[in-house]
């Protein structure tokens, strides 16, 4: 009777979310974003697999292709709120109640986005990388923490290929060969006798899949933009997130440092911007202005200002040929890399650090003087929580290794994107809904011990 009625439930569960993600496809229907025309046109700025996707919806559905992708990113959306749940559920033996908190938290995650973020749609509905990417990650989670708690090749397996297609369609996903790396380690390690020799043997075994992983995509990568362009080269402009750092704190004077045929590009770029007040000069005192500031101006300085000057030099001094001009706009981003970062480094370090602490809020709420106090608490009351668990348990126990990944998935992705770009929600949104999952399993695993103590047994 038990197992008839997890059946049941877990169907509800499964109908439920299928028909929340698709009353919203069709209710907002595709949203054409700032980013959304470079995957449409398959510039050579971006990585190959979203523009791919979009590319055979358009040859298969043809006018009605964009609402075809928004159904299928909200199929994977809502697969993966399904599959967080009931994998959580069996793993820590989930009454209805508690699994139903589990699953209403990435749903709620959506809504937040859609109604609270002023977003005006749900990630699912973008033409965005997030809109695969987001679910992706939930997923790649879920089968890398059942990787870690059962040490299943089936698993391991379906977290290696979606790290691969995760990093296909965006750079900031390289954090999942980080965290694959770290698990794949830990398995290695622990289920052997020889501790030493395990560390060299796991390392190597490690580095080695996600080695794999990244020439494949990257062979992909050329592969795709033979077929397109009939140049068998990489996307481009993957530089011009560090060179937009270095602009931000650079000074006047820097342009000494920089080869004398760059240097009247590096002043044009430089005063347009020291002039409307987008640079680290013109920040207010304090760290949230320091912030503000420097997120609120990131993209003047890239995409208004420095990208496009950039890109004018290199058709106006050398071709016209679009993907030459990319490519030569790389070598010349590069250039300037190389001779200013030494002089900037101490400031984007400062930076660097701002944006990580920004990070951290963005991760659990938005970013405002209020939420920032909340913010805090909620840390410390998350550590505090995992601290008193695991001294009660003595060992690492699948709640502790929950709890453990999702804090290191959150420093990763955060210090990953802070060292090259601000962290706005977008880019930190998604450990949201794998932070508030594990913290409402310890508080049901604390309150579980707490109340045996007492002899008064209760289910979660």
């Amino acid at each position: 009777m038990k197992i008839e009625q997890d059946k049941i439930y877990s169907l509800i569960l499964g109908i439920v979310s299928t028909a929340f993600y698709l009353f919203f496809a069709f209710f907002d229907g595709a949203v054409i974003c700032a980013d959304s025309p470079s995957y449409i046109n398959m510039s050579l700025t971006r990585e190959f697999l979203y523009p791919a996707l979009l590319a055979v919806f358009r040859s298969l559905f043809k006018e009605q292709y964009l609402l075809c992708v928004v159904i299928l990113q909200s199929l994977i959306s809502a697969f993966a709120a399904w599959k967080v749940t009931s994998t959580l559920r069996k793993k820590f033996s989930l009454g209805y109640f508690s699994s139903t908190v589990i699953f209403a938290i990435p749903i709620f995650v959506s809504l937040l986005n859609r109604f609270v973020a002023k977003r005006g749609c749900m990630y699912s509905n973008s033409i965005l990388t997030e809109g695969l990417a987001i679910p992706l990650f939930l997923l790649f989670v879920c089968y890398l923490f059942e990787y870690l708690s059962n040490n299943t090749n089936r698993e391991f397996v379906l977290a290696v290929v979606l790290s691969g297609v995760l990093v296909a369609l965006r750079k900031q996903m390289y954090v999942t060969l980080i965290l694959l790396f770290c698990a794949f380690l830990y398995v290695q390690i622990t289920s052997r006798e020889n501790k030493t020799k395990e560390w060299i043997i796991g390392a190597v075994k490690a580095l080695a899949v996600c080695l794999v992983i990244l020439l494949s995509v990257t062979l992909l990568d050329h592969t795709f933009n033979y077929i397109v362009r009939g140049r068998f080269v990489g996307h481009s402009s993957d530089n011009r997130f560090v060179l937009t750092m270095i602009f931000y704190t650079a000074e006047e004077e820097y342009v000494e440092e920089l080869p004398k045929d760059i240097q009247p590009l590096f002043s044009d770029i430089y005063d347009t911007c020291d002039k409307q007040g987008y640079l680290m000069n013109s920040a207010g005192d304090g760290w949230y202005n320091n912030v503000v500031h420097f997120g609120d101006n990131y993209d003047f300085i890239q995409i208004d200002t420095m990208w496009p000057k950039i890109r004018q030099f290199a058709e106006d001094n050398y071709t016209d040929d679009s993907t030459d001009v990319e490519l030569i706009t790389d070598e010349i981003t590069n250039e300037m890399i190389v001779s200013l970062l030494p002089k900037t480094a101490p400031r984007i370090i400062k930076v660097l650090c701002n944006n990580f602490l920004s990070g951290l809020i963005t991760t659990i709420a938005q970013r405002n003087r209020i939420l920032i106090y909340y913010s805090i608490v909620a840390y410390l009351g998350y550590i505090s929580l995992l601290g008193l668990y695991w001294k009660k348990v003595g060992k690492m126990d699948d709640t502790v290794k929950l709890c453990l990944l999702t804090i290191l998935s959150i420093v990763v992705n955060v210090g990953l994107v802070s060292a090259v770009i601000f962290c706005q929600t977008r880019y930190t949104i998604y450990n949201m809904p794998l932070f508030y999952c594990s913290l409402w399993l310890l508080l049901c695993k604390i309150r579980k011990m707490w109340m045996s103590r007492k002899d008064e047994p209760v289910s979660t």
